[in-house]
């Protein structure tokens, strides 16, 4: 779930916000989320919802990395399912 907040026009040094809105109804750990099974590549790209045809691209350079990526901020849906595919594939 992601708060929306505005800034509220109050004097001083410290700066208050209010919540104005939900940009993502719903709890993270309350989604309903299909469950990670550890998979053989195979198996996974025909079970896969989008037809995969190829798995390398025919480029002589390479393809080009965007170098402003950053790890700074995470998504918290991208998250959960990353915690779910450690714990299939990682977990003990």
């Amino acid at each position: 779930m992601t708060t929306v907040f505005k800034k509220l026009a109050i004097g001083g040094k410290a700066s208050f916000y209010q919540a104005v809105k939900t940009y993502r109804p719903g709890s993270v750990e309350g989604c309903v989320r299909p469950a990670i099974t550890k998979l053989s590549i195979g198996d996974a790209l025909n079970s896969s919802k989008t037809k995969v045809t190829f798995l390398q691209t025919e480029t002589l350079k390479g393809l080009p990395v965007d170098t402003a990526a950053t790890t700074k901020t995470i998504d918290p849906y991208l998250a959960c399912y990353i915690r779910d595919l450690d714990a299939a594939y990682f977990g003990k």
